[in-house]
């Protein structure tokens, strides 16, 4: 038989969307269980650092003066409003409230910052638990705190334990059924149900047929545990629409655990300065345009078998010693160019397929594997119009014109990224489940990245944080309106 649990709304996973989903439907006065397929919560965002608002008291303080309306309008425009537009409103206008929210309910922010010197102020980067200097995971913290304030106000949580299929009656769905790790059955019988699984970014054959990518040749996720597009299944199987469906993508250096800081050394790489080549070794980029990795994933994507290469000599790694970064990092602090050299040794032996290390440029093409000759003409057309302090290929600022020059050159191969996946379950713009028809699905709603198609094609990275800013406003507002739903 199982274990028969009832309440007002039933949550589907405990990650940032699902944890503000059940706060916000707490605080209205439901009772909430929440089941989570791991062993706590958080999920993804506990990679992260913080997530995006506008007009929060914090930006306030710091005289942020991008503004919910120019937020918006910044926002349609990018993405040529291929998005529901009354969604990316009511997510901007609530963004600030909630971290505000958050702040009341005692999650410390260190500081509003930026990504990248052409990326808004919008990233509120969470004090890691215990203080220190802020960095990867620390969005952890701010995890602890909501699922402890749920707690606080009556929420039930069920760990290892993940939903498997929702029970409808009708046209509603009114519960789910859930399995223990332990071999424990479940019967969720809810007035309302939220969905909040976090995607499909581990799921090869979702990635494959949804997206068009085969992941680790092509396309190379994070890789978080257990995100599977479960949530998505259950929806459809329920009769929810397809949403559209499409890879956070970004590009990055493919040194495994580069993105976390394990090879400080690639931060150099990500500078303007050095020298970006496609495979035929030809030059492909303004590369200070790479510092936005929206955009260096797209250029990525667009090369042959969807690879580029930074290269850097150690010139210009004194260079780099010597004056500092062209973008200081608010993710890995330090510099990077000391140490460079063994950290690049050590690199090429682990990885010699992606790290190269010579002592001549035709010694590196040949361990990159790419034309000789076609490179050694890229660099010294590139060293000419370093020389003459102009770009004329793609107009880079001469601030960042540094020639290829020294006794030993490096370089890395960049490869497609993805932070996850976006998308999958059909949505109204009040989180409610609706079908290919538009018609609602009464009592089940979803939130969080199983729901995000705000972007077009190309992820909003002039505002940092956004997809976490996303999963914990969708949750919050997903939340309302299911105790909303109930208490009606």
């Amino acid at each position: 038989m199982g274990t028969k649990i009832s309440a007002d709304i039933g949550i589907i996973a405990a990650g940032p969307a699902g944890l503000c989903a059940a706060a916000a439907a707490a605080e209205s006065g439901c009772s909430v269980v929440v089941f989570e397929k791991a062993a706590g919560p958080g999920g993804a965002a506990n990679m992260g650092m913080g997530p995006f608002a506008v007009e929060s008291r914090i930006q306030q303080k710091s005289m942020v003066n991008l503004t919910k309306e120019k937020a918006f309008r910044q926002f349609m425009d990018y993405v040529h409003w291929q998005a529901d537009a009354q969604l990316v409103h009511d997510y901007i206008w609530k963004s600030g409230d909630t971290i505000n929210w958050l702040e009341d309910m005692g999650v410390r922010f260190a500081a509003v910052m930026k990504n990248f010197p052409e990326s808004e102020q919008t990233w509120h980067v969470v004090m890691p638990e215990g203080g220190g200097i802020p960095g990867p995971r620390s969005a952890s913290a701010m995890n602890k705190v909501i699922h402890e304030y749920c707690v606080d106000n009556g929420v039930k949580f069920y760990f290892n334990t993940p939903a498997k299929k929702l029970i409808k009656s009708g046209d509603s769905v009114t519960g789910f059924y859930a399995s223990g790790t332990d071999g424990e059955e479940y019967e969720v019988t809810a007035k309302s149900v939220i969905i909040a699984t976090g995607g499909f970014g581990t799921n090869p054959d979702m990635i494959q047929e949804h997206c068009g990518y085969t992941l680790n040749k092509d396309l190379f996720d994070f890789m978080i545990p257990g995100i599977m597009g479960d949530g998505i299944r259950m929806a459809w199987e329920a009769g929810a629409g397809h949403g559209r469906m499409e890879m956070e993508r970004i590009g990055v250096p493919n040194l495994p655990g580069a993105s976390l800081g394990e090879w400080p050394q690639t931060t150099l790489f990500m500078q303007a300065g050095p020298l970006a080549v496609n495979k035929s070794g030809y030059r492909c980029c303004d590369e200070s345009v790479l510092q936005n990795g929206s955009i260096c994933e797209n250029i990525i994507d667009y090369q042959q078998d969807k690879v580029m290469y930074k290269i850097l000599s150690d010139d210009m790694v004194k260079y780099y010693r010597r004056n500092g970064m062209d973008f200081p990092s608010e993710v890995f602090h330090g510099n990077p160019a000391e140490n460079f050299d063994d950290n690049m040794q050590r690199a090429q032996e682990q990885y010699p397929n992606l790290a190269f290390v010579a002592d001549s440029l035709e010694d590196l093409a040949e361990k990159m594997g790419i034309n000789a000759d076609n490179l050694l003409n890229t660099v010294e057309r590139y060293n000419d119009m370093c020389d003459e302090n102009y770009d004329d290929d793609f107009g880079k600022n001469r601030n960042y014109l540094h020639p290829v020059t020294g006794k030993k050159f490096y370089a890395l191969e960049f490869r497609c990224n993805a932070y996850g996946s976006l998308g999958g379950i059909k949505i109204n713009h009040n989180y409610e489940v609706i079908t290919d028809d538009y018609q609602v699905i009464p009592g089940l709603y979803a939130a969080g990245t199983d729901v995000c198609e705000i972007y077009n094609g190309t992820y909003y990275y002039y505002f940092p944080g956004n997809t976490m800013g996303f999963a914990l406003n969708s949750g919050r507002m997903a939340g309302e309106n299911a105790a909303d739903f109930v208490q009606d």
